[in-house]
C-alpha cells in the first residue's frame, strides 16, 4: 500500500502530491526526511505517518514538535488518519489521499473548445483592438458638434479600451488563483469581439431610430438581443477560464446574467409609460451620417406635427 500526501495551499487548493512506496513517511524541515517542508514553523523532525501492520490503517504521530499537529483543525499527538483528512503542521497543509477510492469519470471534451482555438492569436488581438479604437474615434467624430481634434480625443478612447480589458483580466486572475491557465489572449479576443457586436447594435439602433422611428417594440427587441449577447459572453468567458460541468456553468452564467440584466430591464420598461405630462427632454443629436431615408417636404412635416399634437391632446384627455 502506497502513502500519498497532497500539498495544499492555505485555502486547501491542491498544489502537488507525493507518493511513497513504503510503510512510513517522516515529515519535517530536515533534509533527511522523506518529505521535506520549507516552512520555518515546522520542526526538523515534525511528524511520522505510518501504516499500522495489524489494521493496515494510516497512523500519525507527533515527534514532540514545537507547534504540534492539527487534523481537520483539531490538535492531536497520535491519531488514525482517514482519507481526505487535512493535516496542518506549521503553516503547511497536507491531505491524505485514498488511492483505492474510485475517481469520477472524465469530463467529455467539448468540440466547442477545439473550435475556439483560433481565439488564441496575439495578431487577432491587435487587429480587434484597432477595430474597436477606430469605431470609438469614428463615433466621436460623427457625433461631435465641436471641432474634432484627434490628440484631444484619443486619450479618452484609449481609456475606454483599457476599461473594456478589465473583464478578461479579472477572469485571468481568477483562473490563476485556482491554479488554472489564464487564457488571457482568448479572453481578451472574446471580449473585443463581443464589444464590436455591442458597437454594431448601438449603430443599428441609431440608424433605425433616425430613419424608421419605431415604436416600443423596437426597444424590447433591442433588449432581447442585448441580453442574449450578455448571456453568451458570460457563458463563453466561464467556458474558456474554467473546466467545470456544463450544469454548473449554466447556473453560474444564469445568475450573473440575471444580476446584470434584471436592474436594466426594470429601469427600461417598468418606469416607462405611453404618456407623461412632464416628459424629460432628450438632447441627443443624431448626425446626418445615420440618415438613409429621403427628407420630407415642409408642409408634410407640419401636418405630421399637428397630428402628433392632436394625438397628445386625446391621450391627455383620457
Amino acid at each position: 500500500m502506497a502513502i500519498v500526501l497532497e500539498l495544499l495551499s492555505r485555502k486547501n487548493i491542491p498544489l502537488k502530491h507525493y507518493k511513497f512506496e513504503q510503510d512510513y513517511v517522516c515529515v519535517g524541515r530536515d533534509f533527511n526526511n522523506d518529505l521535506r517542508l520549507d516552512d520555518p514553523y515546522v520542526c526538523p523532525s515534525h511528524m511520522l505517518v505510518a501504516i499500522d501492520p495489524e489494521s493496515g490503517l494510516l497512523m500519525i504521530n507527533d515527534c514532540q514538535s514545537t507547534n504540534g499537529i492539527k487534523i481537520n483543525n483539531k490538535f492531536v499527538t497520535q491519531a488514525t488518519l482517514n482519507p481526505n483528512d487535512v493535516i496542518k503542521i506549521g503553516r503547511t497543509h497536507l491531505r491524505i489521499i485514498d488511492t483505492k477510492a474510485p475517481l469520477p469519470k472524465a469530463m467529455p471534451l467539448s468540440e466547442l473548445e477545439e473550435n475556439l482555438s483560433w481565439l488564441n492569436k496575439a495578431l487577432l488581438t491587435v487587429c480587434l483592438s484597432f477595430l474597436c479604437l477606430s469605431y470609438l474615434l469614428l463615433s466621436e467624430y460623427i457625433d461631435s458638434v465641436k471641432e474634432f481634434k484627434l490628440v484631444g480625443v484619443l486619450p479618452a478612447q484609449l481609456g475606454q479600451l483599457a476599461l473594456i480589458s478589465l473583464w478578461p483580466l479579472c477572469f485571468a486572475v481568477l483562473a490563476k488563483v485556482v491554479k488554472k491557465e489564464s487564457h488571457i489572449v482568448n479572453q481578451v479576443n472574446l471580449t473585443l469581439i463581443i464589444t464590436l457586436l455591442f458597437f454594431g447594435l448601438n449603430l443599428l439602433q441609431k440608424v433605425v431610430i433616425f430613419n424608421v422611428n419605431p415604436g416600443g417594440w423596437f426597444a424590447f427587441v433591442e433588449f432581447v438581443i442585448f441580453a442574449a449577447l450578455v448571456s453568451a459572453f458570460i457563458w463563453l468567458s466561464l467556458f474558456i477560464a474554467f473546466h467545470q460541468p456544463t450544469k454548473r456553468r449554466n447556473v453560474i452564467a444564469f445568475i450573473m446574467s440575471f444580476v446584470i440584466l434584471a436592474p436594466l430591464f426594470t429601469l427600461s420598461f417598468f418606469n416607462s409609460s405611453e404618456f407623461d405630462s412632464s416628459p424629460n427632454y432628450d438632447a441627443t443629436l443624431l448626425a446626418p451620417a445615420y440618415n438613409f431615408t429621403k427628407s420630407i417636404e415642409t408642409e408634410k412635416f407640419i401636418d405630421n406635427s399637428e397630428a402628433l399634437f392632436t394625438r397628445a391632446d386625446k391621450l391627455k384627455s383620457k
